[in-house]
Parts: C-alpha cells; sequence; structure tokens
C-alpha cells in the first residue's frame, strides 16, 4: 500500500512531465491492459521477420525500438545520474535480465509454439502471484486467472530439448524481471516506469 500511495508522486519526478502526469492520471489495470496485450501481439507479428531479420536480430530490435520510445519519456541518463551505487548496480542487472529474457523468448519461440512458451512463462508468474497471496480475494483473482489462460491458450507439449530450455529459461528469468522491477521501485527509482527505461537502455547496450 505505501509504495502504490508513493507512486503518483514519484513519476512526475522522474519520468518528465507529460508522461508523468500521464502515468499518475490512469489507473494500474490499463497500464496492465496494454502489457498484456503488447506482450503477446508483438511476438506474434515478430515471428514473420524471422525469415528476415534472424531471431536475435528480432530480439535486438524489439529492445531497441523499447529504448528509444522510452528514452525521451523517462531519461534513464537522469536516473542513473540521480540513483545512488546499489540502486544503480540493480538497474544493471534489471537491464541484463530484460536483454537476456528477450532473447531466450525469441529463440523458444523459434522452435515452439507461442502457446507453449506462454504457458511456460506463465507458471512462474503463477509462483509469484501465490507467494504474494494475502486474502481470499487474492486467491480468487489467482483462481480466475489461472482458469482463464487455460481457456485461452491452447498447450501442445513439444520433445525440442533445446526449445524447452529456452523457454524455461525465458520463464525463469520473467519471475526474475517481476522481483527486479519490484525492487527498482522499492529503491526509488521512479514507480518502475523510469526505472524500465534506464534498464531498456542497459539492455540495448548488452
Amino acid at each position: 500500500m505505501d509504495d502504490q500511495a508513493q507512486a503518483p508522486a514519484a513519476v512526475p519526478a522522474l519520468a518528465g512531465p507529460v508522461f508523468g502526469r500521464l502515468a499518475a492520471s490512469l489507473p494500474p489495470h490499463v497500464w496492465f491492459g496494454v502489457s498484456a496485450v503488447f506482450h503477446y501481439l508483438g511476438p506474434a507479428f515478430a515471428v514473420l521477420l524471422f525469415p528476415h531479420v534472424g531471431v536475435l536480430g528480432m530480439a535486438w530490435l524489439r529492445i531497441v525500438t523499447a529504448a528509444l520510445v522510452f528514452a525521451p519519456m523517462t531519461g534513464p541518463w537522469t536516473v542513473f545520474a540521480r540513483a545512488d551505487r546499489p540502486t544503480r548496480l540493480l538497474l544493471l542487472a534489471f537491464g541484463a535480465c530484460l536483454g537476456v529474457m528477450n532473447c531466450s523468448f525469441y529463440l523458444a519461440l523459434d522452435r515452439l509454439p507461442i502457446s507453449l512458451v506462454a504457458a511456460i512463462e506463465f507458471v512462474g508468474t503463477i509462483g509469484v502471484a501465490l507467494v504474494g497471496v494475502r486474502s481470499p480475494r487474492n486467491l480468487a483473482a489467482l483462481a480466475v486467472a489461472v482458469t482463464g489462460t487455460l481457456l485461452l491458450i491452447d498447450v501442445k507439449w513439444s520433445s525440442d530439448p533445446i526449445g524447452l530450455f529456452w523457454a524455461f529459461l525465458n520463464g525463469a528469468l520473467f519471475v526474475g524481471y517481476i522481483l527486479l522491477g519490484h525492487r527498482v521501485a522499492r529503491a526509488g527509482a521512479g514507480d518502475g516506469i523510469a526505472g524500465l527505461g534506464a534498464a531498456m537502455a542497459v539492455a540495448f547496450l548488452i
């Protein structure tokens, strides 16, 4: 609750006046919905570009595009300049996680159906959600989310060991992405938006 109360005030200070006001005015579930759409809509189109730019080339384009979009809105250079040494190390770890996670995600997509990759990725988030369950309402929401996901995706198992390796690595790194993002927000690098912009710049370099 303390993090949520502090977030609106932190965003304008670190994410720029225009984007900061927009971020503070929109409810959290709007950002969640936008993220959910682009998280899987992007890869669905990206698979079509694999023959033209390669798998890692596509991962690089995704990271570069995100870094360029976030940079003018969040000012990653300012975030790094204002951060103390532990927070900078945290941002570097966050960026490394983002870079490797995106690469492993696309390497998995090159060998496995997106439904299986998404399902494996979702397992880790369920674990994080279970740890955070504090009330019957939390548990009910988690049950609805799991049921809805199972209804939406048609999971077909694969015997490709390399593809499964990349898929499980992506799932593990996605958990790391959630935990590191939370730590970045708690460390004072904005509400996560400014911190994400800084980490994406690191991922671009990696």
